[in-house]
């Protein structure tokens, strides 16, 4: 059975010739379309979602005395549909067989968020009725007809209690692509991600989120906690640098107008006392800035203009006196963070997605649309060797801390772990269905998480390949 615009079809095979012959069913005028579809057990009834919001009932019985390889004589027709239309579209059906009835019964799921059950005359049956977030993509009923799962196109999925329909939400995910992962330091225990709408505290253990803070219809492009753990810092489309309460999701406060065009990275650089540090962010505005952040005030002192394209990342190294920005004109830039000055400019012809420091900070790593892994001399700012990623353009790399082992991601969806001096491919991983857009090693070295630009997040396991190669060493 296949359904569409203005048509539902019941599709005859024939083995022998091989062909597939489609029925039109009979709609008797009715024009709608169609988006889902679900058949009875008994192969007699087929029920179908409209976008107009209506359920459609067909009637798919064959005569049974023939073989499958002759014509139907019966054409498919529509008996029944409901009379309350449901708002933004019915987008699932799933049948049900009432255990104590023994009636065909029909969950159907809008595009609003409401789900419900239909008798076989398809009216709703009051008592079971509910609301969801975000419209209803999916039901799957139990064997036993006692549960229910339903997801959402908000990434919410629910259990539902037939007897009693009373959802439960069992889990959630982002719903729009997420642009960055970070560990608290020290902490492999819980990460933070950022996207669309909100950014999220998860636990790595059980999966599950922990906390949400939402600021509706805007990006949050980067993240940044402090070691203490006392706060969440994050950039937004907006130009706005935010910052968080870990435990109460609160805003402790926000710096307007940080990149008018919009601010897309940061990076912690060190504390200047007990109450005071300083943190370097990015933008779409070319500007790369440091700030003298406190609880009572959050001051600007430098902005530094010397990019031509957005800044795609910044990094500073351990004790807080220098970062490293990547940029969309085909330059990273090492600056002092204290005097506000370049210490070294790295060109290539590609556009840079990512820079950071070798853990000794002799080296610098870069990776951009050119498909290669750079290595540049941190004395002379430059390039002494070149990997070829042989996939498509790297987005996003991460260094283990002792610096033997690097992890890569790109718009193919590939993940990769290199060996830092043999430059080899250890490991190749897929599981995004689209770009992974940023990756992050977990203090312990076991895990590496990556986000990808279809709302996913994956959990791999690095501990293995790492112990193995260290061993033939």
């Amino acid at each position: 059975m296949t359904c569409g615009d203005f048509s539902f079809r019941v599709w005859q095979v024939c083995y022998i010739t091989p062909k597939m012959h489609p029925i039109d069913a009979k709609m008797a005028g009715m024009r709608r379309v169609m988006q889902c579809l679900s058949i009875s057990f008994d192969d007699k009834f087929a029920f179908v979602g409209s976008q107009s919001g209506e359920v459609l009932k067909f009637g798919i019985d064959r005569v049974g005395i023939t073989s499958c390889t002759e014509a139907n004589a019966l054409t498919p027709c529509l008996l029944n549909y409901t009379r309350e239309r449901y708002s933004m579209g019915v987008k699932s059906v799933a049948v049900i067989i009432n255990p104590t009835t023994g009636n065909t019964n029909v969950f159907a799921g809008a595009g609003d968020g409401t789900i419900l059950l239909l008798n076989p005359k398809l009216l709703p049956i009051k008592s079971h009725r509910t609301s969801l977030v975000g419209g209803v993509t999916s039901i799957c009923v139990a064997p036993d007809a006692k549960k229910l799962c339903a997801g959402t196109d908000m990434s919410q999925r629910y259990t539902l209690d037939i007897p009693t329909f009373t959802p439960k939400l069992s889990m959630s995910c982002h719903f729009h692509p997420i642009f960055d992962i970070k560990f608290p330091k020290g902490c492999s225990d819980l990460f933070v991600t950022a996207s669309f709408n909100d950014l999220r505290v998860w636990e790595t253990k059980q999966i599950r989120e922990i906390i949400r803070i939402q600021v509706p219809n805007l990006q949050c492009r980067a993240l940044e906690l402090l070691p203490d753990g006392t706060c969440i810092l994050s950039a937004w489309s907006d130009g706005k640098i935010r910052a968080f309460l870990p435990q109460s999701g609160k805003m402790k406060f926000m710096i307007p107008e940080a990149h008018p065009d919009g601010a897309t990275c940061l990076s912690f650089c060190n504390y200047v006392n007990k109450s005071k540090y300083r943190l370097v962010s990015g933008g779409k505005d070319f500007r790369v800035r440091v700030w003298e952040i406190s609880d009572s005030q959050q001051v600007m002192v430098h902005s530094m203009k010397e990019h031509r394209g957005e800044i795609r990342s910044i990094v500073c190294n351990s004790n807080g006196t220098r970062a490293i920005s990547s940029s969309t004109d085909g330059s990273c830039i090492v600056w002092d963070v204290q005097r506000g000055i370049r210490i070294h400019a790295l060109f290539e012809q590609a556009l840079f997605n990512k820079a950071m420091f070798h853990p000794d900070e002799s080296q610098y790593l870069t990776c951009g649309s050119h498909k290669k892994i750079t290595y540049w001399d941190a004395y002379e700012g430059s390039a002494i060797r070149e990997i070829d990623s042989g996939g498509d353009e790297l987005i996003c790399l991460d260094i283990e801390k002792n610096g033997k082992f690097f992890v890569s991601g790109g718009a193919d969806g590939l993940l990769k772990l290199w060996h830092y001096d043999d430059g080899e491919t250890l490991a190749v991983a897929r599981g995004h269905g689209g770009r992974i857009n940023n990756i992050s090693l977990d203090p312990d070295q076991r895990r590496v998480v990556t986000v990808g630009s279809e709302g996913g997040i994956f959990i791999w396991n690095v501990s293995d390949k790492i112990i193995k190669k260290e061993a033939e060493n």
